[in-house]
């Protein structure tokens, strides 16, 4: 069984921590880490509440019916989130996955977060192309105050790599320093959460399960954040089109056009954004926008400071449409185009080679294809045997 108790909230370093005893029992414990915990820097400690366990919900059942554990809860969970755990997402979670297996979840009792000024309506900032457009759709071009967004906030969970890594945290040091810049020029104010949830996430897959660890990161913050927009994969003909392609590895591109609502509570509501757009398409949205041409950073292999590389799949992502649309020269500033046009081709072949098997590769195409973009002949493609090679070695291109 994996059991989460003594739900405490303690300062330290500069942060205030919001932790939790993380112990299991009847097998041996596959984590190092005996306490989880989500932190936020310590002028802002009282968004934190230790009132309840929500946090602390939706990864350790997860991860209980990846190792066949129960999780008991020796606290209180809210009401709604407690119910839709138990009626629909251990279900979603079990489809998902081969390897998981229902589980029992057992809670103390139903609470809610004390009463605070709830007055915040977020998104996260990673300055990627999701990121942006959830911003310019529900910041920029919002009017109405009730789904206008009036914060920003950069979490690290994740995705900026393993919690053993030391040179994760520098690379969420680096992007911090980046989004600030962002958030500043934008004139809203960006906080900053982090947690240990990548110490237990990572041992399933972060691409697999760490989107959990995102929402749990926004719902720690429940007592002043009353909606919180998560920027979407996928659109939703996508996600209908790919989402078995998706089992067992990435549990957004799964379910996330109808998942992200049921993880709500009273006080807080999660809302999935973008899902009316695919990748290109979004890319075209923002392509004219100044602040995007300035700080576009979507890079998975970053080079100095964080930057794009420009030479990855996901810079590819965005680069091709771009040059498809006519517009590659408008982000000389956060791409080095030299480096793209030398790679192009080879990811060109790559993207075409994978066409109505990968979602993200096959909507790039597309949209090239719909813009007149000349694409390598199919039968380069078909007699590239050395393409996986060479790609291995795109990334040291520059």
């Amino acid at each position: 069984m994996f059991k989460l108790s003594n739900l405490r909230k303690e300062t330290e370093g500069g942060w205030t921590y919001l932790r939790c005893n993380f112990t299991v029992t009847g097998k041996k414990n596959p984590f190092e880490e005996t306490t989880m915990w989500v932190a936020v820097e310590e002028k802002n400690a009282d968004m934190l509440s230790d009132r309840v366990y929500d946090p602390f919900v939706l990864v350790p059942v997860v991860l209980g019916m990846y190792y066949k554990h129960n999780v008991s809860i020796e606290g209180n969970v809210s009401p709604r989130l407690y119910h839709n755990v138990k009626h629909y997402l251990i279900n979603i979670f079990d489809r998902f996955s081969d390897h998981t297996k229902p589980i029992e979840l057992t809670v103390g009792g139903y609470d809610m977060v004390e009463n605070g000024p709830s007055n915040l309506i977020g998104t996260g900032i990673s300055c990627g192309v999701d990121s942006l457009v959830t911003i310019y759709d529900n910041y920029i071009n919002e009017t109405d105050p009730n789904f206008k967004i009036n914060s920003l906030f950069f979490v690290n969970c994740g995705t900026h790599g393993d919690f053993e890594d030391e040179k994760s945290y520098k690379k969420f040091q680096d992007r911090v320093a980046l989004n600030r810049s962002a958030a500043e020029e934008l004139g809203l104010p960006m906080y900053l959460v982090n947690s240990n949830f990548h110490a237990f996430t990572h041992k399933i897959g972060e691409q697999k399960i760490g989107y959990l660890a995102i929402y749990s990161c926004a719902l720690s913050l429940q007592k002043y954040i009353k909606r919180y927009y998560t920027s979407s994969n996928l659109s939703y003909d996508e996600i209908a089109q790919f989402s078995k392609l998706s089992r067992d590895f990435d549990i957004a591109e799964y379910a996330e056009s109808y998942m992200p609502h049921l993880i709500s509570t009273e006080k807080f509501e999660l809302v999935i954004d973008g899902c009316q757009y695919t990748r290109p398409e979004k890319t075209e949205r923002i392509s004219d926008w100044e602040f995007a041409q300035k700080h576009l950073n979507v890079c998975v292999t970053p080079i100095e400071e964080g930057h794009n590389c420009s030479c990855c799949n996901k810079c590819m992502w965005t680069l091709i449409p771009l040059e498809a649309m006519g517009k590659l020269e408008l982000f000389d500033r956060v791409f080095d185009l030299k480096v793209y046009r030398k790679n192009a081709f080879i990811w060109k072949c790559r993207f075409l080679a994978h066409y109505g098997k990968d979602s993200m590769e096959t909507s790039v195409i597309k949209y090239a294809m719909e813009h007149g973009m000349k694409l390598p002949p199919r039968i380069i493609v078909k007699m590239s045997g050395g393409l996986k090679r060479g790609l291995n070695k795109v990334i040291h291109a520059r």
